[in-house]
């Protein structure tokens, strides 16, 4: 009874540190899905002073602040140099599902989202 007991706290002591973490994420996530669901060929200005903070947020992952700096730079395509890091996050076993998400919709871009990627994102913001 005491080994259930220690294994239930043990997954429950889990779970809570997976959710902070995956909160402390979703700020940022939730950020640049918002800006690239309403993204019309590039970011405003105001987007970019938000994809800015993001991308020098020493507390955001590296994933975070690549997406950051690539959407960024995004001028109705993503730049050259920037689909390189975004392919390698989407190849990434380790990336968060939801940094793949914005990482692949970014690779695909073509002056705005596709419908089918602005539901992605609407499922992001939330």
């Amino acid at each position: 009874m005491k080994y259930r007991i220690a294994a239930l706290s043990v997954v429950l002591f889990l779970g809570v540190v997976a959710s902070v973490a995956n909160a402390a994420e979703s700020k940022a996530v939730q950020t640049m899905a918002a800006i690239l669901l309403h993204l019309q060929h590039f970011p405003s200005d105001a987007d970019k002073q938000s994809l800015k903070q993001i991308a020098e947020d020493k507390s955001a992952t590296q994933d975070e602040r690549t997406v950051a700096q690539a959407l960024m730079d995004v001028q109705h395509t993503v730049a050259a140099a920037d689909k390189p890091k975004l392919e390698a996050i989407v190849a990434d076993a380790r990336a968060a599902s939801s940094i793949k998400t914005l990482a692949s919709i970014l690779l695909s871009l073509k002056h705005m989202p596709s419908e089918s990627d602005k539901e992605k994102l609407k499922a992001l913001t939330t």
